[in-house]
């Protein structure tokens, strides 16, 4: 059980971090100095961690702000690194504590 969980873990951080490369190489997040610093600092939580599930947690809150801030405007990349970072996140909710 252990083993299998490790590997779902390993499997779902090398996800996120192929996710994050895809979108930092994209040129609109290039030209955006928000969303390139948002893909560069979770590719150095990620590498730091090695936690992908904190990491798509947080990545998912830094682009729901995100969203809001610009009016629900994001460029198509940054989507697509939403949906990898719910769905990784979305399957370890009952596992993330809440820090009051």
């Amino acid at each position: 059980m252990v083993k299998a969980d490790f590997w779902a873990n390993q499997q779902e951080a090398t996800q996120l971090k192929n996710q994050l490369i895809l979108t930092g190489n994209h040129a609109t997040v290039r030209r955006d100095p928000v969303m390139r610093g948002l893909v560069i600092r979770a590719g150095q939580r990620l590498k730091l961690t090695g936690n992908g599930a904190t990491v798509a947690h947080q990545v998912v809150i830094d682009l729901g702000y995100y969203l809001f801030c610009h009016h629900y405007q994001m460029p198509r990349a940054a989507f697509d690194l939403l949906v990898v970072a719910q769905g990784i996140d979305a399957a370890h909710q009952d596992d993330v504590q809440m820090i009051e």
